[in-house]
């Protein structure tokens, strides 16, 4: 976890204040990537784009809300990497064999508070999303059309915070490159 987030400050060295507060929890408290792990954990989300630059989002049929398809960090993870293409093949069926990772730093990282939930037990809490970035080739294969109706594809502005301004930005220079 360490290295990741040093790899990150590397690549994003504006961000520094907010993975100083991730490495310090790290470095001396109980695993940062386990659920019960308070005041703050990690979780994951993937980043997956087509070759148009058009996001892969999945509706969360408990809030009915469009987002990235992520989540919690299970104990068999072997890497951060793994987990967020593992809850991608889970959460929106996405064809794990179909993407390819953008790299093994995380592409964004947002810290994000999780309000309490005293029937399962949680305190407010915060979440530090580590959002991967993976690029398919085609996406009719990379998402089964079993799983249409509850994933949609979006341009990169209509994702949300500064995680919207990366992937445009990204979007724009891909396109100026190929």
């Amino acid at each position: 976890m360490i290295g990741v987030a040093l790899g990150y400050i590397e690549a994003n060295p504006d961000e520094m204040d907010l993975i100083r507060s991730l490495v310090v929890l790290a470095l001396h408290g109980p695993a940062i990537t386990a659920r019960s792990t308070t005041p703050a954990h990690v979780t994951c989300r993937a980043a997956i784009v087509s070759p148009d630059w058009r996001v892969l989002e999945i509706m969360d049929s408990a809030t009915s809300a469009w987002h990235l398809p992520g989540g919690h960090v299970d104990a068999g993870d072997s890497s951060l990497l793994g987990a967020a293409l593992g809850l991608a093949a889970r959460r929106a069926g996405v064809e794990t064999n179909m993407v390819i990772p953008g790299g093994i730093i995380p592409f964004d990282v947002e810290a994000r508070i999780v309000e309490a939930a005293p029937t399962r037990g949680e305190p407010e809490h915060v979440h530090y999303d580590m959002t991967y970035l993976f690029h398919v080739e085609d996406r009719s294969l990379a998402v089964p059309d079993s799983v249409s109706t509850r994933v949609r594809w979006v341009e990169p502005g209509q994702v949300a915070g500064r995680l919207g301004t990366k992937l445009t930005k990204a979007s724009r220079h891909s396109r100026l490159v190929t």
